[in-house]
């Protein structure tokens, strides 16, 4: 049966249907022609014209699902058939032949639906999150999606070695018209796919993540192990908002590394994964031991209320001046300028000749800090944990600006 579904799908995707009624139209309205009752002028024509009406149709949409009227048919059948003209009787072969194909192309349409959106089974063994997105490739080839589909929702449980209970993932390539939800069902991939039938089921957020983008994060990103985790869940959202700050990491997609944000901000919006090591309590029942948050997308809001505890400090080694943002107005103008721009992790050697002379600290053990001899760099130091940064490379002369006043 596999084998028929696959050649029903390469005869409607290579044309071959196409050419084989275009075929049958033609060769039928040649043979229809030369059993012409008299001599008509421009009746090639003619035949060809109530092919054309017995194949015009109205279509209508209820509850998402067409309704096809034939229109032309109707007309030439209440109106046209019993008027008195030459030719009438291959006229009015060339019509039912229109009509007859207008059904035979909506049978086939719908035969190749059931082939294109049929469910799947895919025997791929040892699933796990080690092979996750080699697995995803290989579905996504035997489906024929296209380069890029779209994530709607994504979660994964799996074990200490990594082996997944669970998988539900549910995308969306409107490229291919087609809804497809991937499961794991009696140890193999489970596919069920539906057809995209109106504009109104696709999703719109703010925030899109490819299916590749999520796996491609998942597989490289390193997420903490915890020795009393039975289950590991990973969530995909598109719509994250209100999230805990400090449990919130930014992924920075050239290298999959992790930075914590910028504290104190609210992040309104977001998309990302959510993160939950789980211990088992008892039969059926587990507690979560930790959740963090990592972002690829996100919007931040913040008051100057944000920042009435934050402690901020400006210090320019060059001049030995040090000022302290007490002004909570200063405070939320100065941050939201540092949460505004996009940083980059540096990608090159991680040992930098150059050192910083202007920095930004706080209260909570962030430190900034940039280079005059390079400004388009700056080093950001949280703990014991120092990275360096590509940034904007006017950020240098704005901050330092608080220390020429």
């Amino acid at each position: 049966m596999e084998y028929i579904y696959k050649f029903i799908e390469f005869a409607e995707e290579s044309g071959m249907i196409n050419l084989i009624f275009g075929g049958a139209i033609v060769a039928y309205l040649i043979h229809i022609y030369y059993k012409k009752e008299e001599n008509e002028k421009y009746l090639a024509l003619k035949l060809v014209g109530f092919f054309i009406l017995g194949a015009f149709r109205l279509e209508f949409a209820f509850n998402w699902y067409p309704i096809i009227i034939p229109a032309g048919f109707l007309l030439y059948w209440f109106l046209l058939k019993n008027k008195e003209r030459p030719n009438s009787i291959i006229k009015k072969k060339a019509t039912i032949l229109g009509v007859s194909i207008l059904y035979l192309t909506i049978l086939s349409n719908i035969i190749y639906d059931v082939a294109d959106y049929r469910d799947m089974k895919f025997d791929i063994k040892n699933i796990s999150m080690d092979t996750l997105k080699e697995d995803y490739e290989t579905i996504k080839n035997e489906l024929g999606l296209s380069w890029e589909t779209k994530i709607i929702n994504f979660e994964v449980k799996y074990d200490n070695n990594k082996k997944i209970k669970l998988l539900d993932m549910y995308i969306e390539d409107i490229e291919k018209n087609k809804f497809v939800s991937i499961g794991i069902y009696n140890g193999d991939y489970s596919v069920k796919q539906s057809k995209i039938n109106n504009k109104d089921q696709i999703l719109e957020h703010e925030f899109n993540t490819t299916t590749e983008e999520l796996l491609e994060i998942i597989d490289n990103i390193e997420l903490k192990k915890y020795d009393k985790a039975d289950i590991y869940t990973i969530k995909y959202e598109n719509d994250l908002s209100y999230i805990e700050n400090k449990k919130a990491y930014i992924v920075n997609l050239p290298n999959y590394s992790t930075d914590k944000l910028y504290p104190n901000s609210e992040i309104i919006n977001a998309s990302g994964i959510m993160y939950i090591p789980m211990e088992k309590v008892s039969e059926g029942s587990w507690s979560y031991i930790d959740y963090e948050y990592y972002l690829t997308n996100y919007e931040i809001s913040s008051s100057e209320e944000n920042y009435k505890d934050l402690e901020i400090t400006i210090e320019n080694i060059n001049n030995n001046k040090s000022v302290l943002i007490d002004d909570i107005y200063e405070k939320h103008k100065l941050m939201e300028e540092l949460n505004s721009i996009h940083i980059a992790r540096w990608n090159g050697e991680n040992d930098i000749d150059l050192e910083s002379d202007l920095f930004i600290k706080d209260n909570e053990g962030n430190r900034l800090g940039l280079c005059s001899k390079d400004k388009g760099l700056a080093r950001r130091d949280i703990g014991e944990t120092s990275v360096w940064y590509i940034v904007p490379s006017d950020l240098y002369d704005k901050i330092n600006l608080y220390t020429m006043k």
